[in-house]
């Protein structure tokens, strides 16, 4: 009979319902609460500084600002168990508080990541900015009602503001793209795309660079320990991970008589097309050739930006190494508006700071500091562009020189906490906007700054 056989299944349905039931409303000791009302507090606090560190979609990083520390609040007074709030410490609470905290840290990570260029980039790629953004939102706002915190929360929280302010986040992004020269095209009325490699191009630097880095800072312990054996590991670590090749053939080019640098630069042309230019920089017997390699590898990549230096590769004449890059008509700025001064108005200095703005926040996208920003290291190639040259990759590459000469031309462009020299104190971009600001002053008024002083100290003191 059907009957029979449906009763004892109705029984057992009711049965496990209850028990659902009653594991749901079943009371979870409020210790166990403890960890993940204090985590929401410290991911809001590291939002907190992701907001203030932010260089892009400040204002959608300080909406989620907004959300997680509108959570914080419906959950302050959780702190102290009540009469009032005893109810609220149970399974089903306990597990949605879980999912919660999930999704707000997976805010945090957001907002990290869409608040710098090098990593905002592959979602820009994918154009999954303002989506993520609503799919994080829907999450939060799903736990926000399961947890009978909707009341506390939508006080804080303006859907219409929300939309505004990733708008205009999205249009300040657009117009920075542009103003640093990429190209970008509007498909639609608001969607825009990132047209050629530019993105590609600043998403494989990124990663690139790190892989390099961690490499590089392995080498130089183990230099520090005297561990040649581990010294060379490493470096074969690098040689293989980063295969491609970059030695020149040195018979390809034919070298000129145009010299710079006392020597140690030469113009030399290509032997099947005399129009291409190239400067052969000597590589001297006390630098580091490893290291050289090694950072020419992460030059190459910049080859398809306009405001940098092209770095070709290596070429080799028999006992003698040579460091190929991109002829600068012009030799560097400070040859440049010394021999030229008459022609250089307000339009083309303003034009050469452009240039050379770009090229450092071009540095700044895929995390690369430059360390030798001055007028030295800009140079002036055809149709006076502007472009960042010698680079001091390495983050162990900013310390003093045994060059007097030159320490004094570098102390001229340092940040004073640099002159200071802080234990454990950590070059950064900072630095380079303070080397950059002095530069602009010289492009200004075509002095070389500080011309007055030639003493450390002095110039230190000022």
């Amino acid at each position: 009979d059907v009957a029979d056989i449906a009763e004892p299944i109705v029984k057992n349905t009711v049965k496990l319902t209850m028990a659902i039931g009653e594991a749901a409303t079943a009371a979870v000791p409020f210790t166990r609460f403890m960890p993940l009302i204090s985590e929401i507090a410290n991911v809001l606090n590291e939002i907190v500084e992701i907001v203030q560190a932010a260089e892009h979609n400040k204002r959608t990083c300080e909406a989620l600002l907004q959300r997680v520390h509108a959570a914080e609040l419906a959950v302050f007074d959780l702190r102290i168990p009540r009469n009032d709030n005893k109810d609220f410490f149970v399974n089903n609470n306990y597990l949605y508080l879980q999912n919660l905290v999930n999704v707000i840290t997976n805010i945090k990570k957001f907002a990290k990541e869409i608040s710098q260029m090098n990593t905002l980039m592959k979602h820009l790629k994918a154009k999954s900015v303002e989506k993520t953004f609503k799919e994080l939102c829907k999450e939060f706002d799903n736990w926000i009602n399961l947890l009978s915190f909707t009341i506390l929360v939508k006080e804080k929280i303006r859907a219409e503001d929300e939309a505004e302010q990733l708008k205009s986040d999205q249009d300040d992004i657009n117009k920075y793209l542009i103003e640093m020269g990429v190209d970008v095209q509007e498909i639609g009325t608001d969607v825009k795309e990132l047209k050629g490699k530019f993105s590609s191009m600043v998403l494989n630097i990124y990663t690139m660079n790190n892989k390099m880095e961690k490499l590089i800072d392995e080498q130089n312990k183990s230099s520090i320990r005297k561990d040649t054996n581990n010294f060379e590991i490493n470096q074969k670590k690098i040689d293989s991970i980063f295969t491609e090749r970059h030695t020149l053939v040195f018979s390809n080019y034919k070298e000129t008589h145009d010299q710079r640098n006392k020597g140690r630069i030469t113009r030399y042309l290509d032997i099947k097309n005399e129009a291409r230019e190239f400067a052969f920089k000597n590589i001297s017997d006390l630098e580091d050739k490893n290291s050289i390699r090694n950072q020419v590898t992460i030059f190459k990549e910049f080859q398809d930006w306009p405001n940098i230096i092209k770095f070709y590769g290596l070429a080799y004449d028999e006992n003698k190494s040579y460091l190929v890059t991109e002829w600068a008509d012009f030799g560097n700025l400070r040859e440049f508006y010394t021999a030229h001064e008459r022609r250089i108005d307000e339009t083309l200095k303003l034009r050469i700071s452009l240039d050379i703005a770009r090229g450092l926040n071009f540095l700044r996208s895929v995390g690369i500091v430059h360390r030798d920003i001055r007028s030295k290291s800009i140079l002036i190639t055809v149709n006076d562009t502007a472009k960042l040259a010698n680079f001091k990759l390495s983050r162990h590459a900013s310390g003093p020189t045994t060059n007097q000469k030159e320490n004094i031309e570098r102390v001229r462009y340092c940040a004073p906490e640099l002159l200071d020299r802080a234990p454990n104190f950590k070059y950064d971009h900072k630095c380079e906007v303070y080397s950059f600001g002095i530069l602009l002053w010289e492009i200004a008024e075509m002095k070389l700054p500080y011309q007055e002083h030639d003493d450390i100290l002095n110039i230190t003191e000022l």
